[in-house]
């Protein structure tokens, strides 16, 4: 009886629906396709309501006539898009039971109306949000985290629209045309090899830099540690100009370099590596010294004790157990080095790497050519920073892994 009387009542305010929109194309208010389209529509919404109110109740059933009559100002009154008010009220009408979908559906409405330009990146910014958000809202006791996450979300938006909005100015095929130049591919080259012998060279000396300033009390140490973070304040190109006012070409020790050992800092592979190293070192010193920091001396102390020496200690205890620190160090001192461009220009434009190439291709060319190298540089920083994520995650994960020991 209960399913007889939603369809008597189904069928009788649909039909009503239909005589309406027949009247407003006779009227000339609608033209006849944009008219059944949406009949249509408010038909399949009316009938909807009535399942809705037959299962939820009336409280349930106002809300979502309520939030019917939003979509139709949003696309109607405001968007004037009769036909994309179609479309979504459709959608909002099938997937109003599902509350995960509804909300994915009303991001992307909102996105559409109001940043038309930017609606693509909108929406992926705020369904990442929402997909993070949704499986924890109804605990209550998370509800000031979610606040501060969401708050703070604001911030990677200003971070992300940008380079999203980007990515999507530049065709596939652009990318590919722009990956088969040769000087594109032999700044990529410059770039992964110098940022990869930086690294090296930084793992080398900072990581038992960071082990003796961890270990050491000594006078001064807050100022070496100052010093160790002091090329993170310094301005790119202050650091370039500072290393070409040491090993220029006309300076002593350049001059010396060049005449003595025939190597040439400013225009070559080792400048590019001097820079980098430079400007990246702090991101590894410093993760590593956090690491060892936080594994504490007692199980050194116990390895002491048992008879192991110094050096032994240190590769079988104290490396092993900071080796998840050193990794995420590693990682990012790569990608600072990959992304260096400021000093680069001062003292080692060429060869080029794929940073400074695609300043230049900006200079010479204008936006429009710069395009696709910027994407490319993107999605090379990007990728090779989820890779090296992974690789310690997964394949490297019982070697570099974090381990937490109990002080």
């Amino acid at each position: 009886m209960a399913e007889q009387r939603l369809l008597n009542r189904g069928n009788l305010v649909s039909g009503g629906v239909l005589l309406a929109h027949v009247a407003a194309i006779l009227l000339g208010l609608l033209d006849l396709g944009t008219g059944a389209v949406l009949a249509c529509t408010d038909s399949f919404a009316v009938w909807q309501a009535f399942r809705i109110r037959e299962e939820f109740g009336q409280r349930r059933q106002n809300l979502y006539l309520t939030g019917f009559f939003v979509i139709f100002l949003l696309f109607v009154p405001v968007a004037r898009s009769p036909l994309l008010f179609a479309t979504f009220g459709m959608l909002y009408a099938a997937m109003f039971r599902t509350p995960l979908l509804l909300g994915y559906l009303l991001i992307l409405v909102v996105s559409i109306v109001f940043v038309t330009p930017y609606w693509i990146q909108t929406t992926l910014l705020a369904c990442l949000l929402f997909t993070i958000i949704a499986p924890i809202w109804p605990q209550r006791t998370k509800r000031f985290h979610l606040f501060c996450l969401g708050f703070g979300f604001l911030l990677i938006f200003a971070i992300m629209l940008p380079l999203l909005y980007l990515c999507f100015q530049v065709t596939p095929q652009t990318l590919l045309n722009s990956m088969g130049d040769s000087a594109f591919r032999g700044a990529l080259r410059t770039s992964l090899l110098s940022a990869t012998i930086s690294t090296v060279v930084v793992l080398v000396f900072g990581v038992p830099l960071a082990y003796a300033v961890v270990r050491l009390d000594f006078k001064g140490k807050g100022f070496i540690e100052s010093l160790i973070d002091l090329p993170i304040v310094i301005p790119q190109s202050v650091a370039g100009i500072a290393i070409m006012v040491l090993l220029g070409p006309k300076t002593p020790v350049g001059a010396w370099l060049d005449q003595r050992l025939g190597i040439e800092v400013s225009g070559s592979m080792l400048g590019i590596v001097l820079c980098q190293v430079f400007v990246s070192s702090p991101f590894l010193i410093r993760s590593a010294a956090n690491a060892f920091r936080d594994m504490g001396p007692a199980l050194e102390n116990v390895s002491r004790t048992l008879g192991a020496g110094p050096l032994s200690t240190f590769f079988r205890v104290s490396l092993p157990l900071a080796s998840g620190g050193i990794f995420t160090g590693c990682i990012l001192c790569w990608a600072r080095a990959i992304s260096e461009v400021g000093s680069l220009m001062v003292i080692a434009y060429h060869p080029f790497t794929v940073s400074v190439y695609t300043y230049d291709m900006f200079v010479q060319y204008g936006l429009q050519e710069a395009r696709p190298a910027a994407v490319l540089l993107v999605i090379v920083c990007l990728w090779g920073f989820l890779l090296l994520r992974w690789l310690q995650t997964a394949t490297l994960g019982p070697i570099f892994g974090e381990r937490r020991i109990g002080r």
